[in-house]
């Protein structure tokens, strides 16, 4: 219960019984009942006048009313206030850790308490069993992945020489393009299996990063200008609004960090259509400093925003845009992220067509 209603419950009455007193003492003085007496009072007046002990009589109801609703606070306070307030305290750690302390024990509290603190004890156990079960399924997963990498690194590694070998032998024109296609592929395969061995290693902790105090700015310069010739070659217009020393320094391995931007900014370029602009700009907000990649392009479709940070997830216009891509990018690209205690995340334009992806990384200390 809240200290202003308390003191309401408190006051109230005994304000009730003191216009009573004013009555009284203006029936005494005057011989006539104030207003607001009337209003109040429901007792004989002319009795309680000629009673001795009048004042001594409303002092005393005074003190008993404030005595019984403060019984009546600390009994409700104990039996119904305190439970709920452990229990709701309870939900919000439980919602946070996904895991259940000790609660104590109700037994004196009302039943519908107990029994609402019985469910919630249960529904909590039941949700921990499923997360844990999630959790069994997706390592399982994990490890059939990196297994699986690791075996088709090997042969695919053999394979991608023998095709390269064999574009140096004299052949047809149109031996030649076939080893061409072939090798390019072998190339498109090796990859994948190192994105997936990638994904392994860092959902598995075994990740190594190199923080060191990084200069965003100098490093999405850098990234955003590699892909000018991409952008020229797809009449994209690529604006870099990024240069060193533009904004504070942050705690970061470079090297992953520059694989998210190029990750972000060849989507954009890709998922952009003729004509259109990619603009990589920066932010800083208390504590952060952030990378916008602003696109004009395809956009996200309402349905797919919860589903895009997912594993082997592309959206339908995505696929349909660009058939190259594996889902991978955008799921490794926010688990560096997460890693360094920050966040990626997206918007859709509001002033027009696209998507604005925001990458967040904390200051240096």
């Amino acid at each position: 219960m809240k200290l202003h209603t308390l003191i309401a419950l408190l006051l109230l009455p005994s304000l009730a019984v003191l216009l009573g007193f004013i009555g009284l003492v203006t029936y005494q003085t005057w011989g006539s009942l104030g207003p607001i007496a009337h209003a109040v009072l429901t007792i004989d007046v002319t009795a309680l006048a000629a009673y001795g002990g009048g004042i001594w009589y409303i002092i005393g109801i005074s003190v008993l009313n404030v005595l019984v609703f403060l019984l009546l606070y600390l009994l409700l306070n104990r039996l119904i206030a305190r439970p709920i307030r452990v229990i709701t305290d309870s939900m919000r750690d439980f919602a946070k850790t996904q895991t259940l302390e000790t609660m104590p024990s109700f037994s004196r509290s009302s039943k519908e308490v107990a029994e609402f603190t019985t469910a919630f004890i249960e529904f909590a156990g039941s949700v921990q069993e499923v997360h844990a079960h999630d959790l069994e399924i997706s390592r399982v997963k994990s490890d059939f992945i990196s297994t699986a990498a690791h075996q088709l690194r090997t042969p695919l590694t053999g394979i991608r020489w023998a095709l390269e070998a064999l574009e140096k032998e004299p052949l047809s024109e149109s031996q030649k393009a076939l080893v061409e296609s072939a090798t390019a592929k072998s190339h498109d395969l090796v990859a994948i299996v190192g994105t997936l061995l990638d994904i392994s290693s860092i959902e598995s902790g075994k990740h190594k990063y190199v923080f060191a105090d990084t200069d965003l700015g100098q490093v999405a310069s850098e990234v955003a200008k590699d892909f000018l010739p991409l952008a020229a070659e797809g009449k994209v217009t690529l604006y870099v609004e990024a240069a060193p020393g533009s904004c504070p320094k942050v705690r970061a391995d470079g090297q992953q960090i520059k694989w998210v931007l190029n990750n972000l900014i060849e989507n954009a370029i890709r998922y952009t259509p003729e004509g259109g602009s990619v603009r990589v700009s920066m932010a800083t907000v208390p504590g952060r400093v952030q990378v916008l990649v602003r696109d004009s392009g395809i956009g996200i479709a309402p349905r797919d925003r919860n589903n895009i940070f997912e594993r082997f997830y592309r959206a339908e216009n995505a696929v349909a845009k660009q058939n190259k891509g594996n889902g991978l990018g955008l799921y490794i690209a926010r688990t560096i992220a997460t890693d360094h205690g920050g966040d990626l995340d997206f918007a859709s334009n509001t002033d027009g067509p696209g998507t604005t992806f925001t990458l967040s990384i904390p200051t240096a200390g």
